[in-house]
């Protein structure tokens, strides 16, 4: 789901953040689970690329309603936005890539620091 917040909810975007589809990110997510999805992709498009950490709110209402795995997505910048979206969003699995592929953090780094947060990691 790529969704942008709009007021006080999230809406569903489309082409890459660019079309609104006007449909409540929250409520796709419940149909999306009622219709047999067995994880999502969570993408806010507000912090997608922005380095200011996840979405957590977005996270964690939706980690609120869903009994399904979540994967945050969009925004990591620093290596404590990971243990946030864990911790704070509610997260069960983190997505990053700028701060991987530019080298600033390396995967190993994330998974010692998790570690040492007591956040499930295999090393």
């Amino acid at each position: 789901i790529d969704a942008k917040k709009n007021g006080e909810k999230w809406e569903v975007f489309t082409h890459g953040g660019r079309n609104n589809s006007g449909i409540d990110a929250l409520e796709y997510a419940k149909r999306m689970e009622v219709n047999g999805a067995g994880e999502l992709l969570v993408t806010s498009m507000d912090r997608d690329g922005t380095k200011l950490g996840f979405d957590t709110e977005l996270l964690s209402k939706a980690s609120k309603i869903l009994d399904i795995p979540l994967i945050a997505s969009g925004g990591v910048g620093k290596i404590n936005h990971f243990y946030e979206g864990a911790e704070k969003g509610k997260a069960d699995a983190l997505l990053a890539a700028s701060v991987f592929h530019f080298n600033e953090i390396s995967i190993m780094e994330v998974k010692e620091f998790l570690k040492t947060k007591n956040i499930a990691v295999r090393l």
